[in-house]
């Protein structure tokens, strides 16, 4: 059968380790690759997740003409290579190169890896740039983080060395006992207290994955070590629901996962097309990192105290708060506390509290059909009557009829407009 390129129809084996945060960006980006070239209708993905000898022969026995693994284990993709009868086209989405040894058991093909280089990198600059001088690193003792850790903090070192020389102090410290599925983190021994309680402050502490972010921030709280005060914390991953459950809040790097799944797409149709081209052992680099900064980490001259400001505010505007309980929460006087915040934000306290009450009141409008005084009620005010007033003044127009034009009902989520306070 034809295609609208002259090509017979692929059959595409598409595999993704489901128990990792960024399988769902892996699936997104491999499908916008196929999309955006146009290459739909000429691919069959087979979607699944590979963690066992018996699901690989499966999957290997389908007649497939290419494959791509995203955030595989590395041991797990050589045997799908091995079962393949007819070793097709292989690109990988990976932490770090493989050895000449595994293509050898996989076959031909390429690889698209993650530039850990970069992730180290623009954590040190990150930390460099709140004025830090001591740093460390945290990562749990398994088999990605062995791979893709010794990259990320070897390069932190490196770039906290080249920004200040021997001003700068650095740790390293590898923890855990990890379960089959690399997800779960036991603190065991009382080893890890130990080393986070000798951190010298400040420190900014790059922890290898948001998880065992959470499980530091945990143990700071028990130690009564204050983050972002005392330790800045940044994870990797940006697992939202974690992180944002997380108290105070995850700052972390999330690697560009989308875009390495669509340049992999790209790859294995390059392979496909021409016969020469799948004996070149391929390797591409993806560099792109976001950060998404949150309440473990601080910035400006008066980060910490505002990032403690801000957090409390996040958490507690729409439970009735006012300035005093901001004040009595950070510990220190309203003035100086006010100073900070309008330096830092060029906002004072009490407009940091309306618009996070504000974006509820928003989303409730939107998203519910409550009644105006239920959400005057959960957005943290005593009388609609007052909101009213304030709500005509910020948007102009009343409640009403922001929901009617607004409302889910009424148009697409995506128009729906969201103000970003923070």
């Amino acid at each position: 059968m034809k295609d609208g390129i002259g090509t017979r129809s692929r059959r595409i084996g598409l595999v993704i380790n489901t128990a990792l945060k960024p399988s769902r960006d892996f699936l997104l980006g491999a499908v916008n690759g196929i999309h955006s070239g146009g290459l739909g209708k000429p691919l069959l993905f087979l979607a699944g997740s590979a963690t066992s000898p018996v699901n690989i022969r499966s999957f290997a026995e389908n007649g497939l003409d290419g494959m791509i693994f995203c955030g595989l284990r590395r041991d797990i993709a050589v045997e799908f290579g091995r079962l393949m009868p007819n070793h097709p086209s292989v690109v990988l989405c990976t932490y770090a190169p493989l050895s000449a040894e595994d293509w050898d058991l996989l076959g031909y093909g390429g690889e698209v890896v993650l530039d850990n280089v970069a992730i180290g990198v623009q954590a040190a600059d990150f930390f460099v740039s709140h004025g830090l001088k001591h740093f460390a690193f945290l990562a749990a003792n398994a088999y990605r983080e062995r791979i893709a850790g010794k990259i990320r903090s070897e390069a932190f070192m490196r770039r906290v060395k080249e920004r200040l020389g021997a001003n700068g102090t650095f740790a390293k410290c590898m923890v855990g006992v990890v379960s089959e599925n690399e997800d779960f983190w036991e603190v065991g021994s009382g080893d890890t207290e130990k080393w986070i309680k000798a951190l010298p402050r400040p420190c900014g502490l790059l922890v290898n994955g948001d998880r065992e972010a959470a499980n530091v921030i945990f143990i700071c709280r028990c130690l009564g070590i204050r983050v972002p005060d005392d330790i800045e914390v940044l994870g990797v991953n940006n697992s939202q629901g974690l992180c944002e459950q997380a108290h105070p809040s995850i700052s972390s790097l999330c690697p560009d996962y989308a875009s390495c799944a669509s340049v992999a797409v790209d790859m294995l149709m390059s392979l496909l097309s021409d016969p020469v081209l799948p004996f070149d052992r391929r390797s591409v680099k993806v560099a792109a990192c976001r950060l998404v900064e949150r309440g473990s980490t601080s910035s400006g001259e008066y980060g910490h105290v505002v990032a403690r400001a801000r957090e409390f505010i996040i958490k507690n505007a729409c439970r009735g708060i006012d300035v005093s309980d901001v004040v009595g929460q950070v510990g220190i006087s309203r003035r100086l506390l006010e100073k900070r915040v309008r330096a830092a934000t060029g906002q004072t306290i009490l407009d940091m509290i309306q618009k996070v009450r504000l974006e509820n009141v928003c989303n409730l409008l939107v998203t519910t059909t409550l009644p105006v005084s239920e959400v005057t009620s959960r957005s943290g005010y005593e009388l609609t009557s007052n909101l009213s007033r304030l709500f005509r003044k910020t948007f102009g127009m009343s409640m009403s009829e922001y929901r009617r034009s607004y409302g889910k009902v009424n148009c697409k989520r995506n128009e729906t407009p969201r103000r970003k306070f923070f």
